[in-house]
């Protein structure tokens, strides 16, 4: 792994893409942090640059897909791949040397945005608590999506396409909440959206084993529990769904970071994400090797 890591690491820099991701993170977190923090004189950088809309959109729609565009992507479009899944090493040493290469870029990136903080130290008082909360938020965060990134990137061949996708999964994710808001509440939607994942999971059971009986029996089991589900707690289904999709909401976790708030759970869901793209990708990776 760490000789994928080391190969990984020296590509971003025999290449623009760090140069350009870092050029860009610390210039528009410059900006942002010149017009909230400097002309209208607010301390906690945090709370008024790192949580801005406008600015996590920059960073996550289009400065964060720069990292993973070509992480697997562009192995598969010059057929170097096929050397990579030669090698003496695993499939998941693959994953994770590329993956951990990617987000060191985003800390050498998030060490020189440090600065703007120390500024404001510097001038007045800077709530550090916050700050720190922030930096940990952001960094879980990003490192998520950067394993988001990394999945789609070993699902297409084309680093440009793998970019763009990125880029809307990232939008998603910062407009999820308000998507959900239109969501319509009652025990109706809810046993349709329960509906819709049971058989999500069938499916992803058939693509990967290719037995329909397989298939049937998760589409069974899981029919089976949304019913108990139903005469045991039916009370719940009224908001269930509009409750289930803000639990699962990445971007409220990201918030509660962002004011200041530590909190277990957020830090074990955000790690979960990491851990689950990471397998996905594995599998991907897996697959195109054994074929």
């Amino acid at each position: 792994m760490i000789a994928i890591y080391k190969r990984e690491l020296k590509a971003y820099f025999t290449s623009m893409q760090a140069y350009v991701f870092l050029a860009l993170f610390v210039c528009i977190t410059g900006l942002f942090f010149s017009i909230t923090c400097i002309v209208y004189g607010n301390n906690d950088f945090a709370s008024f640059v790192l949580s801005n809309s406008f600015y996590m959109i920059f960073v996550y729609a289009i400065v964060a897909p720069i990292l993973t565009m070509r992480l697997f992507a562009e192995e598969k479009k010059h057929k170097t791949d096929q050397l990579l899944l030669t090698a003496p090493v695993s499939v998941w040493e693959i994953v994770l040397g590329k993956y951990l290469a990617s987000v060191t870029i985003f800390l050498i990136g998030l060490l020189l945005i440090s600065i703007f903080p120390i500024v404001i130290a510097c001038n007045g008082v800077l709530p550090v608590a916050n700050q720190i909360s922030g930096y940990l938020g952001m960094f879980l965060f990003t490192a998520c999506m950067l394993a988001v990134g990394t999945l789609i990137s070993s699902l297409t061949e084309e680093p440009v396409i793998s970019m763009i996708v990125s880029a809307v999964v990232g939008l998603l994710v910062l407009f999820f909440s308000v998507l959900v808001s239109f969501l319509p509440n009652g025990k109706v939607p809810t046993l349709i959206g329960c509906g819709i994942l049971v058989i999500g999971i069938a499916v992803l059971f058939y693509l990967d084993t290719k037995k329909i009986s397989i298939a049937c029996g998760a589409l069974v089991i899981g029919a089976a529990v949304t019913t108990g589900l139903y005469f045991w707690q039916k009370e719940w289904f009224d908001y269930g769904l509009t409750t289930a999709m803000n639990w699962l909401s990445i971007e409220k976790r990201y918030e509660e970071f962002l004011n200041g708030i530590l909190n277990l759970s957020s830090v074990v869901y955000l790690l979960t994400i990491i851990a689950l793209c990471l397998f996905l990708t594995t599998q991907v990776i897996a697959k195109r090797r054994w074929r």
